[in-house]
């Protein structure tokens, strides 16, 4: 962390307490480090590897600035991922893969002639496999060649997972697992089941790949989560849920074995155990403080892992939560007001989270938040390539808005920032300038005299979700929002 971190004094209730504390979390950086190259591979597919942990081999920034700034005419829906030499990889629904440098320059673009709707995955040699709504999966090599397609018989949503032998796991929304050859041949697939007297399943997951190279793959409307021999498609196991919750999030394999899903229409998060598929624990997420959550919110994200086994999950809703490795809810922390955020965790614990409502937020191991960053469109699937790097992409689609942005790819780093801007800055710097001082209680003043008394929510502009000066983001500006900005004005660091 930066020497002068903001260090709160305001508790997380527990959530066995059944209160929850709302704060919100700020956005994601990227630059070059001091060779001027991101470490190679360090992002390589959907939650950073194929085990899914979304847990960064490097620590990202608490405060910084943009870098630079990559536009594309369409949306950016799944996760980029930074390939050997620091390249990074961006699929965007308009069609083309974009391949960039550290320095955000255009290296190379394939154009695929049909949006690209799952994450890049970069396996062996620099290949890049990528997945097209016309349900074909693209094999480009490093130069941003075209190697092979494989055609599937739906849309591809399902980002590929690259085995050490060079095999390619996809699923397809025509139900199936596919394993290919380096050459594109089908090895063999692995159907899932269609809801119920429908034989045709769906896969949105993306398949994990164990320590041993076992493969794990879930299908929507298929209540059961399926382990498979890599060579030969059987299934080694099944375990079934219950609750008949379907599985829209990737299995998520921690260092141990464990494997941690998610599923829609089931607020629980369940623990297998990966030699038998038998489910250790499941903890629901929503029943601890019901009063407090939305009992119909359900896992439609990835959960990700801290560096000390902590999990991270969030729902349908705007709380994050924190789990032991046993199942207990350490801590429950509300971002905001909308639906749920997708995740990533640094090395040394701190936990990025991205939402719809336009923010990145950055919350600490004990479910503080630190920083945010602010953008005027949907964010998601922030990325740490290296130390004091953050990538985070937009997903919102204008084409049938009147929108004068396009949609952005955004680097934030922390280095050269002293006389710009904090694009990503403390929750109370309302001003941007790396400092809590009197210019920010200005401009809380303002914004507290044009907002209007409780129980009344502020008088916001336009569609603007929050004021600036709404720091603990409940749509009031009031004398919580002080308490925070002096809080920090107290304790910051000179």
């Amino acid at each position: 962390m930066e020497t002068n971190a903001y260090k709160p004094t305001r508790p997380v209730i527990p959530a066995s307490g059944c209160l929850l504390l709302a704060i919100f979390c700020l956005a994601g950086m990227i630059e070059a480090d001091s060779a001027g190259a991101v470490t190679d591979g360090t992002w390589k597919s959907l939650s950073g590897d194929f085990k899914r942990t979304g847990l960064s081999e490097n620590s990202g920034p608490e405060l910084g600035c943009v870098k630079w700034k990559f536009e594309t005419t369409a949306p950016i829906s799944a996760s980029v991922a930074v390939g050997p030499a620091g390249r990074i990889h961006v699929g965007c629904e308009d069609g083309k893969l974009y391949t960039l440098d550290a320095n955000g320059s255009l290296i190379w673009t394939y154009d695929a002639n049909s949006p690209f709707l799952s994450s890049p995955s970069s396996g062996l040699n620099g290949n890049i496999y990528v997945g097209s709504k016309n349900g074909k999966l693209h094999a480009i090599d490093a130069d941003g060649n075209l190697l092979w397609t494989h055609t599937t018989d739906g849309p591809i949503y399902s980002s590929p997972a690259v085995s050490k032998n060079g095999t390619v796991y996809v699923g397809s929304q025509d139900g199936k697992l596919h394993a290919l050859g380096k050459d594109g041949s089908e090895l063999w697939s692995f159907e899932t089941k269609g809801p119920g007297v429908v034989a045709s399943g769906s896969i949105f997951a993306s398949p994990a790949i164990g320590a041993d190279g076992t493969v794990y793959i879930a299908g929507l409307y298929d209540p059961n989560l399926y382990a498979l021999d890599p060579e030969t498609g059987n299934v080694k196991w099944q375990c079934s849920f219950e609750s008949g919750g379907w599985p829209f999030a990737s299995p998520v394999i921690a260092p141990d074995g464990t494997i941690y899903q998610t599923l829609l229409y089931d607020s629980k998060l369940y623990a297998i155990e990966p030699s038998k598929g038998t489910i250790i624990w499941s903890t629901d997420l929503a029943d601890p403080c019901s009063a407090w959550f939305d009992p119909d919110a359900d896992g439609w994200s990835e959960p990700a892992l801290g560096p000390d086994g902590t999990i991270y999950v969030s729902l349908d809703d705007p709380y994050l939560r924190a789990l032991d490795p046993n199942g207990t809810i350490k801590w429950v922390t509300r971002l905001g007001l909308t639906g749920g955020s997708t995740l990533t965790v640094g090395r040394d614990g701190l936990i990025y989270t991205a939402s719809d409502d336009g923010y990145l937020c950055v919350v600490d191991a004990n479910g503080w938040e630190i920083s945010r960053f602010k953008s005027d469109d949907w964010l998601n699937f922030p990325v740490i390539p290296t130390d004091n790097m953050l990538i985070v992409s937009d997903a919102q689609d204008t084409s049938l808005l009147i929108h004068s942005t396009s949609n952005t790819v955004w680097v934030i780093g922390r280095e050269g920032c002293e006389t710009r801007a904090f694009d990503l800055h403390w929750i109370a710097d309302l001003e941007a300038d790396g400092d809590v001082d009197f210019a920010d209680l200005a401009l809380l003043a303002a914004d507290w005299l044009s907002c209007t008394a409780d129980p009344w929510i502020c008088d916001y502009f336009e569609d603007e979700l929050y004021l600036q000066a709404d720091t603990n983001r409940d749509q009031y500006v009031n004398l919580a929002d002080l308490t925070v900005l002096a809080e920090q004005w107290l304790t910051q660091e000179w």
